[in-house]
């Protein structure tokens, strides 16, 4: 059984942004996750800076962070059990991004939050940046590309 639940701590989110919950239940379906417990918090980069520098020592915000709830979730397809954790986006972070790419706001969402479930599911970029000409060729990142543009068609029909 897969629960999502959201919650907001930005005053009102953006008109741009699709239903969280279901966004969610559909990047875990493509995933093959059956079993997940997901908390997806939206805040402002006022408090994902607090957050970045609390456990990360970056003092600055950030677009998404994950936090798991297990320890060494395994990748969908081995021995995996239930995927659970926090993932926290920063509504003004992905905003920017999306004027920075000349993308919607709504589809950089849909990257960031999967971005933030790959992790949960045990997914990592070590040593890959997202800015990096190979970013496009690493399994993690290649797998977040497919499931944003198949959302993202789904999202057009």
């Amino acid at each position: 059984m897969t629960t999502v639940d959201v919650s907001a701590e930005v005053a009102e989110p953006p008109d741009w942004l699709p239903d969280t919950r279901r966004t969610a239940t559909r990047v875990l379906a493509e995933l093959g996750i059956t079993r997940a417990e997901v908390s997806v918090v939206l805040c402002d980069d006022r408090r994902m800076a607090e957050l970045n520098r609390t456990y990360r020592g970056r003092d600055e915000p950030t677009d998404v962070l994950t936090f798991s709830q297990g320890d060494g979730d395994a990748v969908p397809g081995t021995e995996s059990g239930t995927v659970a954790g926090d993932v926290v986006i920063s509504v003004e972070s992905v905003h920017a991004n999306a004027s920075q790419y000349g993308l919607q706001p709504a589809e950089e969402f849909v990257r960031v939050l999967t971005h933030g479930i790959l992790h949960l599911a045990g997914y990592t970029h070590e040593g890959v940046s997202l800015g990096d000409a190979e970013a496009a060729h690493h399994p993690m990142l290649g797998l977040q590309e497919k499931i944003v543009t198949t959302i993202a068609k789904e999202q057009k029909q």
